[in-house]
């Protein structure tokens, strides 16, 4: 079975191949809670969202500094969300990876034995109140386990319109 999975740096080729030449706006830093296992050196100055699309799917990447911090894609054969961050440290007793949008959150199922040399990645159905939610706008966070990422800003309107057209037409 041929597994069809956008890992960062496919993410990366993606995104250099369709690079517009625009800047992604600037992010604030994200809010860590007392539990977070994130490093408090690992600023995220100048995060911003970029969209990346190929025939795989569609990819909405946050990154600072060259550097991923996390990727949300929706997969084509089979159609399935696909979350991933190599800011997180995978715990073999954790497969529960949430993707927090608005005020609501979506569980995925972390895949333990996937092939990194770091970071986690979880997959799940398309939820259409995701998309709804990703749509209207509003902050992002993501959790593994008692580690925590964001809450970022929404992601610019073009992107997050062009990302949730793509994952509805994906979704059927």
């Amino acid at each position: 079975m041929t597994r069809l999975w956008i890992s960062a740096s496919a993410i990366g080729a993606l995104l250099l191949a369709a690079c517009s030449g625009e800047d992604p706006p600037a992010a604030q830093p994200p809010v860590r809670g007392p539990d977070s296992a994130i490093a408090a050196e690992q600023p995220f100055h100048g995060a911003g969202w970029s969209l990346v699309a190929s025939g795989e799917g569609v990819a909405l990447r946050l990154a600072a500094d060259g550097e991923v911090i996390a990727g949300v894609a929706c997969m084509r054969g089979p159609a399935r969300l696909q979350v991933e961050s190599d800011r997180f440290q995978p715990i073999m007793s954790e497969d529960r990876f949430t993707v927090g949008a608005g005020d609501e959150a979506y569980a995925l199922a972390a895949d333990l034995a996937a092939e990194r040399e770091r970071g986690v990645e979880a997959s799940g159905e398309i939820s259409v109140d995701l998309l709804d939610r990703l749509e209207a706008g509003g902050a992002i966070a993501f959790n593994y386990g008692a580690q925590s990422l964001g809450p970022f800003p929404a992601v610019p309107e073009a992107y997050r319109d062009a990302f949730v057209a793509v994952c509805r037409e994906i979704a059927g």
